[in-house]
């Protein structure tokens, strides 16, 4: 029979972990800056972040050079990451004034067109994107390019001949609707226990085998936990005074939770469900993912206060 691991083995684990995403913070925004450019929605650039970030902390024990330069380092394990997943999918367009003929061609140009190429390189295929994104946007050199994607020099310039290629001659197309996946019926309830802070009623509203997720944070899984867990210190922070109200983001319905922050009511909080056989089998917090957080609070035109990217006391 397996022994179970040390509270003692856990403690140190948690440290390691707490000390890679302390040391990489100021490195945050751009590593979800290029994620938000490979991926079709902000809830997949923010899964991407939160799997590159996992596999980039899991693999230092494996690496046998000394990772110099945290920033290249995040860039490749994302860009590997997202290749291996995504080869299937495509989606957008680009500006017509893109130079498809130029090695260089965004280089010079100016920084919102590099926003925009960044915004509008859906339309390609992985190994292309990313090929765009690296070179054009983040301006890596092309022998970094090819160190990130795992391949040659002469691969990344045919990738970005070809992705350029695509791009000036792309036109806009709309993104692909958020499958709706949660009961607005369910969810008016769970509103309505919450704003009650009525815990049990929230706890049976979730799924005996159902899991929760503080984002980038906490995992927890089983309706006890989670009423334990994540719902108990949510529902009963009396300084916040937090609310709960269904609201609607590009057709999926969600949750946003309201604070009092200085006297004023703000939003702090976005959640996520999935409901199933009658439950909700799956909620996620972006507590903790601020550009996650900014990009859909402002969507929705209401007022914002982050809370950075994690606890205060770590």
């Amino acid at each position: 029979m397996t022994e179970p691991l040390s509270k003692d083995f856990t403690i140190v684990v948690r440290k390691a972990r707490r000390e890679f995403l302390n040391s990489i913070e100021p490195l945050r925004p751009e590593l979800f800056r290029y994620c938000r450019s490979l991926a079709r929605n902000v809830w997949d650039a923010e899964d991407l972040v939160q799997d590159t970030l996992l596999k980039a902390f899991a693999k230092l024990a494996d690496v046998h050079w000394q990772v110099d330069n945290p920033r290249a380092y995040l860039f490749r394990v994302a860009t590997n990451h997202w290749i291996d997943v995504t080869r299937k999918g495509r989606e957008d367009a680009m500006p017509e004034n893109y130079d498809a003929e130029s090695s260089d061609a965004a280089a010079d140009e100016k920084p919102q067109v590099r926003e925009a190429i960044g915004k509008l390189a859906h339309a390609l295929p992985p190994v292309e994107r990313a090929a765009v994104l690296l070179k054009d946007v983040f301006e890596f050199s092309l022998d970094d390019c090819a160190n990130y994607m795992q391949t040659t020099t002469g691969a990344v310039k045919a990738a970005l001949h070809r992705g350029r290629g695509k791009l000036r001659d792309a036109r806009d197309q709309p993104q692909p609707a958020i499958p709706i996946q949660v009961d607005t019926g369910l969810l008016d309830q769970w509103c309505g226990a919450f704003n009650a802070r009525d815990l049990q009623k929230l706890a049976g509203l979730m799924l005996e085998d159902a899991s929760a997720e503080v984002v980038g944070m906490v995992q927890e899984y089983g309706r006890d936990q989670i009423r334990d867990g994540s719902l108990h210190h949510t529902v009963l922070d009396e300084e916040g005074e937090p609310t709960a109200e269904r609201l609607e983001y590009l057709g999926e319905p969600i949750v946003v939770l309201w604070y009092t922050h200085e006297g004023k009511r703000v939003v702090r909080d976005v959640l996520r469900f999935v409901s199933d056989r009658g439950g909700m089998s799956d909620l996620r917090y972006y507590y903790f993912c601020p550009e996650t957080l900014r990009e859909v609070v402002e969507a929705l035109g209401l007022p914002l206060v982050d809370n950075g990217y994690r606890y205060p006391f770590m």
